[in-house]
C-alpha cells in the first residue's frame, strides 16, 4: 500500500503514453484515476506528481510530417497543449516539468541512453529471428499473426529470418517482478498471467522511419514507440523522481505496455502498484478504440466533465463498462447535495450545546480516508455518498433545532474529498482562510 502522508520522496504517477491528438474516454478514465490518487496524497499531506506522457511518433504522421520537422514541431506543441486543456476540463492537472514526450530533446537524449545501457548489460540483444514481412511498406509481423497481407497497402506478407536488435521477453521473470508489485484490484496479476500467447521478442527499432527516438544502436532507425512507452519508469528516475510509483492502465493496453514496462525496467524502477481499470465499451459492447475512431464524444450527451470524472471513479474498478451507462446523474445529485450542505453550514455560527460536525462524522469520513488510501476509489466513492446522505438526512434536521457547535475540520475534509472525485469546483473556489462558499448564484460570499 502507498502512504500518501507526507512521504518523501513524492509519488510519481504513470499513465501509458498517448497520443494527444485522439482523447478518447479510456485514456481519461485512466488519467482521472491517477489525478484522483495525486489528489488524495495533497488530502494527506502528501505529495505526487503526474507527469504529461505523450507518444508522438504515430505511423500515421509520416506521410504529412516525416520530412518536415519545423511542423512536426508545431503540430507537437499545439497538439500536447490541446490534450493538457481537455485534461484540465475533467479537472486533471499534470505536472509540465517532468514531461515524458518522445518529441522532447531531453527525454530522447535520456531515451538513447536508457537503451544503450539495456544493450551494453545483455537486456537488449543483436539476434536473429523470423517475422513476416511487407517489402513494400517495410512492417513486420510475429510468424505467429494471423494476417496474410499487409494492413497497410494489402500486399502479401512473406516469412523471412533477419538479424537486429531485439528486447526478448522472458515471460516467467515478467511473472516473478509483477508478483513483487502490489495491484488494484487484486485480481489484475491474473489477468497479466493469462497472456499465454506473448511472442518473445520485441524489435527495438524501426528501419525506414522519420517519426520517433533515433536508435542509438542501428543508424537510420527509429526507435519502437511501444519500446520507448514502457520505458516511463527509467525515465523518471533520471528526471530524478525517486518516490514509489504507481502505474494505471485499462485492461486492454496491458499487452502493449505492461508487459513492457516490467519487461523492460530494472527492478529499482519498477512500479510500488499498478492500478487496472475495466475496459470503456460502446452502445454496441465493442471497446472503444483510438483506431477505431473513437473519441471524447462517447462521453454521454450534455453533461459536465466533472461528472463524467465522478461517474467514472465510481465505476467498479477493473471490470468492463458502457461509456453511454455511466451514472453521471447520481453524481450530479452527490454534487449538489454536498454544495447545499457547504451553504447551508456556511450560514451557521456556532453555539454552544449544538451538534458537533466534527465528532458526529469522524467515523464515516475516516472510512472513507481508509479506502482512499487503499487505492480503492470506487468504495470511496460509496462511502462519501453515505456520509453525505447521512448529513443531510440526519445532521441538517438536527442542526436546525439545536444549532452547530464544530463544523470547520469536517468541512475542510468534505471540501478536500469533493475535489478528489469531481476535480475543482468553480462555485466552491476553498476554504484555506475560513468558509468560503458561493451562494446559488455564484456571486455572493457566505462566510
Amino acid at each position: 500500500m502507498i502512504a500518501w502522508e507526507g512521504r518523501e520522496p513524492s509519488t510519481v504517477l504513470l499513465a501509458p503514453p498517448s497520443p494527444p491528438g485522439a482523447p478518447h474516454l479510456g485514456g481519461i478514465y485512466t488519467w482521472v484515476l491517477l489525478d484522483a490518487a495525486r489528489r488524495t496524497a495533497q488530502h494527506f499531506g502528501g505529495d505526487a506528481h503526474l507527469p504529461q506522457s505523450w507518444n508522438m511518433s504515430s505511423r500515421r504522421l509520416e506521410p504529412t510530417f516525416g520530412h518536415d520537422p519545423e511542423g512536426f514541431a508545431r503540430y507537437c506543441g499545439l497538439a500536447v497543449s490541446n490534450a493538457v486543456a481537455t485534461l484540465e476540463g475533467f479537472g486533471i492537472v499534470v505536472s509540465p516539468h517532468a514531461a515524458l514526450r518522445d518529441d522532447d530533446a531531453s527525454v530522447r537524449a535520456h531515451v538513447q541512453a536508457v537503451i544503450t545501457e539495456l544493450a551494453n548489460s545483455d537486456v537488449v540483444r543483436y539476434l536473429a529471428a523470423e517475422e513476416k514481412w511487407c517489402l513494400s511498406c517495410r512492417i513486420a509481423l510475429p510468424p505467429s499473426a494471423d494476417a496474410e497481407h499487409c494492413f497497410t497497402c494489402g500486399g502479401p506478407l512473406r516469412l523471412r529470418t533477419t538479424r537486429d536488435w531485439f528486447l526478448p521477453i522472458d515471460i516467467d521473470e515478467v511473472f516473478r517482478r509483477a508478483a513483487t508489485v502490489e495491484w488494484v484490484p487484486g485480481y489484475g496479476i491474473r489477468r497479466l498471467r493469462s497472456l499465454t500467447d506473448v511472442h518473445p521478442l520485441i524489435r527495438v527499432g524501426h528501419p525506414r522511419r522519420n517519426l520517433g527516438v533515433p536508435s542509438p544502436l542501428h543508424d537510420g532507425e527509429i526507435l519502437d514507440p511501444r519500446l520507448v512507452g514502457a520505458l516511463g519508469p527509467s525515465l523518471l528516475r533520471r528526471h530524478g523522481l525517486n518516490g514509489p510509483i504507481v502505474a494505471a492502465a485499462g485492461f486492454d493496453i496491458q499487452r502493449k505496455w505492461l508487459l513492457t514496462l516490467l519487461a523492460a525496467n530494472q527492478p529499482g524502477a519498477l512500479p510500488a502498484m499498478i492500478v487496472q481499470h475495466g475496459t470503456l465499451l460502446d452502445t454496441a459492447g465493442r471497446k472503444l478504440s483510438r483506431y477505431t475512431g473513437a473519441s471524447l464524444a462517447e462521453a454521454p450527451a450534455d453533461v459536465e466533465p466533472c461528472l463524467v470524472r465522478a461517474a467514472l471513479l465510481s465505476s467498479p474498478l477493473g471490470k468492463d463498462l458502457r461509456a453511454a451507462a455511466l451514472a453521471t446523474v447520481g453524481a450530479s445529485r452527490l454534487r449538489e447535495k454536498v454544495l447545499n450542505i457547504l451553504r447551508y453550514i456556511g450560514l451557521q455560527q456556532p453555539r454552544t450545546g449544538g451538534v458537533d460536525l466534527d465528532a458526529a462524522c469522524d467515523e464515516l469520513l475516516s472510512e472513507v480516508e481508509s479506502q482512499l488510501k487503499a487505492f480503492d476509489v470506487p468504495r470511496a466513492y460509496s462511502g462519501f455518498q453515505r456520509a453525505i446522505l447521512f448529513i443531510s438526512s440526519t445532521l441538517i434536521p438536527m442542526i436546525r433545532r439545536q444549532g452547530m457547535a464544530s463544523y470547520a475540520a469536517t468541512c475542510h475534509r468534505i471540501v478536500s474529498m469533493h475535489g478528489i472525485f469531481y476535480g475543482d469546483d468553480p462555485r466552491l473556489p476553498g476554504i484555506s482562510a475560513g468558509l468560503k462558499l458561493l451562494d446559488a448564484d455564484g456571486d455572493t460570499e457566505l462566510r
